[in-house]
């Protein structure tokens, strides 16, 4: 598992799990402090169903 360097876009994640991991772990960057701040949590939601999706994909190759 990784915690560090996490990215939530294809090609970061896709760069971790050909890498040979089994999941990562994101803070910062699945949750930006702007974003958090401004309470947009539609864009939090979308940032995380995004996340999710990659993975699901790039693991499934």
């Amino acid at each position: 598992m990784v915690t560090g360097g996490v990215r939530p876009t294809r090609e970061n994640l896709e760069g971790w799990f050909k890498a040979g991991v089994t999941c990562v772990g994101m803070g910062s960057n699945l949750f930006p402090k702007d974003v958090m701040e401004a309470g947009d949590w539609g864009k939090i939601t979308e940032l995380c169903r995004s996340a999710l999706e990659i993975i699901k994909e790039v693991r499934n190759k």
